[in-house]
């Protein structure tokens, strides 16, 4: 059960890859050895950002997105139910929302201890009210 759900994993990450640009980005850094990685991370956003605008209207909604709902609802910062190129662009939660998701092996919306692949002391840190599962605001804000 625990291989289907990490094969699925790494199947999502690649699909997220291809849309959003990411082995593309790895290689410009590398042959070009920018010195601004956000700055070119902002331009490969952009250009998965039109990728996934088919219309050209300007911003994303549901019907645009290839991953999960709850990543586009992740990502829809104002709850308004479109994703526009700033908030694609967010660094926000970047960091964690792609970290969350990618520990949150089974889709429950909660790390438990069995998904928990790193020093047990960093889950306890996290699991502020020591229920066994870190929830995303937990995440968010560690002891």
């Amino acid at each position: 059960m625990r291989m289907k759900l990490l094969v699925k994993c790494f199947f999502v990450s690649v699909l997220v890859c291809v849309f959003c640009g990411v082995p593309s980005f790895a290689q410009e850094q590398a042959e070009t050895g920018a010195e601004d990685p956000v700055s070119e991370w902002r331009a490969v956003r952009a250009e998965a950002f039109d990728r996934l605008d088919k219309t050209g209207k300007g911003y994303i909604d549901e019907n645009d997105w290839p991953g999960r709902k709850r990543t586009f609802r992740l990502m829809d910062l104002n709850n308004d139910g479109r994703i526009t190129l700033d908030e694609f662009q967010s660094l926000r939660h970047r960091w964690r929302n792609r970290t969350f998701e990618s520990l949150d092996l089974n889709g429950n919306r909660a790390i438990t201890r069995d998904e928990w692949m790193d020093i047990p002391a960093d889950f306890d840190r996290f699991d502020r009210n020591n229920d066994g599962m870190i929830l995303r605001h937990e995440f968010y804000n560690p002891r």
